[in-house]
């Protein structure tokens, strides 16, 4: 993880560490094609870190907070483990996912949704 940490550190907020990360592919809205690059659960944040495909491609930087996650979740198919997100009603799929381990990337991801959810019922309270 220390050379994701590396290619990752320039894109990290202040005070901003990595949990947990994986290496695979997004699918996205705006995306024609799978942009490889890490997925890192920070604590703070989602980010994904797509590596450019050539010297002259900028870099693809998505971020993600934990407040606005409608959902995220592990899929099994034919090509193997993917996740489905659901960000701000927008739909995203990380696939090809190699060598890390998805069972501590997504409790990781979900304790963090429910403590920034907690956080936020206290800051407004309903009723």
């Amino acid at each position: 993880m220390s050379s994701v940490k590396n290619q990752v550190k320039h894109v990290l907020y202040e005070g901003e560490t990595i949990i947990e990360c994986l290496s695979c592919s997004l699918v996205a809205h705006f995306c024609l094609a799978p942009h490889q690059g890490f997925f890192a659960a920070t604590n703070k944040r989602l980010l994904f870190y797509g590596i450019p495909a050539s010297g002259t491609t900028k870099d693809l930087v998505e971020e993600f907070a934990y407040i606005n996650i409608t959902s995220i979740e592990e899929k099994r198919g034919i090509t193997g483990r993917h996740i489905h997100m659901y960000y701000n009603q927008d739909f995203y799929k990380f696939q090809q996912i190699q060598g890390m381990n998805m069972f501590d990337f997504m409790a990781a991801v979900k304790e963090k949704m429910c403590m920034f959810a907690a956080s936020a019922k206290e800051r407004y309270p309903v009723g």
